[in-house]
């Protein structure tokens, strides 16, 4: 119950309440109901407390890496599909940073002995203007090199969970 009613009072003086206002008396609890917007007010009064100011972009980067395929007619297909391949690994590898990667496994067990296991992984994201820093093809591996800027406002919108 105190740290309920600790937790009232500092939230109280963040929203630019007085703590007597919150609470009156050590049983009696008056309770303010609150939105998004005084809980970013908050969030933000905590982070100027602290010192630390938000950055005002965040830039993620990436390696994206492709091989060739064998069957190729020629090659400069060959090396068109590497970086296309490299390319689809760079943008897979942005969506996992920025939403993350659903996992799902399935154990079949049969007479008390593991018969098999799946594990699948499955990204779902989009993604808009990544530029190409560097790319590069040796030894049949394909590189390119992935950024990805966003500004304060929609890295906030996309970590706010």
């Amino acid at each position: 119950m105190k740290s309920l009613v600790f937790l009232l009072v500092l939230l109280g003086v963040f929203a630019g309440c007085s703590s007597s206002s919150v609470v009156s008396t050590p049983s009696e609890v008056v309770v303010q109901k609150v939105d998004k917007d005084d809980i970013r007010d908050v969030i933000q009064k905590e982070k100027m407390v602290a010192g630390l100011d938000a950055q005002p972009e965040a830039t993620f980067s990436v390696i994206g890496e492709g091989i060739p395929p064998l069957d190729t007619v020629s090659p400069a297909q060959a090396k068109a599909l590497a970086k296309r391949a490299a390319m689809a690994d760079g943008y897979r590898q942005l969506a996992s940073k920025l939403y993350g990667i659903q996992i799902s496994a399935k154990d079949t067990v049969k007479d008390a002995m593991l018969k098999s296991t799946v594990i699948e992984a499955r990204v779902h994201g989009l993604i808009k203007n990544a530029s190409i820093i560097d790319q590069d093809f040796k030894d049949g591996l394909y590189r390119v090199e992935m950024e990805l800027k966003l500004d304060k406002d929609k890295w906030q919108e996309l970590f706010a969970y």
